[in-house]
């Protein structure tokens, strides 16, 4: 009795790294971010229990008793995920500039109609900046002469109304912008009235940044061409489109585009 008893806590324990890697295979599903901060701040935990799952599942194999099989059997469902992962969910997730520019050529004039639709629906003299997770609103920043604010989340939504009366949108209006922005598979724009030639959209936030298009009803100035060939941060498609990619610059990041994927872009891809 007692070494069954033995047996079963040896084999409920040999189980806890497969919990471990379900775990963290789970959070880089849910957000691949968030997966890979919690993996590296404790790697003290993810690592051995990567490790000791890896061994128990090729122990396992000798199918002796029902605490094996269960490793057996956890360790494929665990390695089925990351293949499902890797070649289905993480994809999906991942932009690059040949996917921008895809975007960029199937929606350019919706985009070039946004720009214009918010000119005429905005106040003179304001700056709006909106950003939609699905349908919820989750930034809203909105200046003119007098006033500036920036709001985030549920202090976005529970301003909503202030914010729209800053900029002079009604609801329509911004009913409108939203569906807009779904329509070309945008989260986000920012339009400024002083600029009313150019306007920010992003497409995707990837990684530490966000993924966005500098889009204007004229050609950018010659001697601007090297400053954005040479910025990190700016891929020029044409001469009025350039696309951007503004990362949190740190031990992971560059924050702009990596060399290698600017360099290849634009070898295949001549702006002007």
């Amino acid at each position: 009795m007692k070494e069954h008893t033995q047996t079963t806590i040896f084999g409920i324990l040999k189980l806890i790294p497969f919990a471990v890697v379900t775990v963290m295979i789970v959070l880089f599903w849910v957000d691949d971010f968030l997966g890979f901060l919690i993996s590296f701040f404790f790697c003290w935990v993810t690592l051995p229990a990567i490790g000791f799952s890896i061994a128990f599942f090729i122990m396992g194999l000798r199918w002796r008793d029902i605490w094996q099989r269960i490793a057996v059997i956890w360790g494929g469902i665990n390695v089925l995920l990351v293949v499902v992962y890797a070649f289905a969910v993480a994809p999906d997730r991942r932009c690059n500039p040949d996917i921008m520019a895809k975007h960029y050529d199937k929606h350019h004039t919706e985009m070039e109609e946004l720009r214009q639709y918010m000119h005429s629906a905005l106040n003179d003299s304001c700056v709006v900046n909106l950003e939609f997770k699905g349908d919820t609103l989750i930034r809203f920043y909105a200046g003119n002469y007098h006033d500036s604010f920036d709001y985030r989340d549920e202090e976005a939504v529970a301003h909503q109304k202030m914010m729209m009366s800053i900029v002079g949108l009604t609801q329509d209006e911004f009913d409108e912008i939203q569906q807009r922005l779904n329509s070309i598979g945008c989260i986000g724009v920012r339009y400024d009235q002083y600029d009313s030639g150019r306007i920010n959209l992003d497409l995707c936030r990837d990684r530490w940044g966000c993924y966005s298009y500098v889009l204007r009803n004229y050609p950018i100035k010659a001697e601007q061409r090297d400053a954005v060939v040479s910025d990190s941060r700016f891929i020029p498609y044409n001469e009025y489109c350039t696309f951007v990619y503004d990362g949190s610059a740190g031990a992971f990041d560059s924050g702009g585009f990596s060399e290698t994927e600017k360099r290849s872009f634009l070898k295949k891809h001549k702006p002007w």
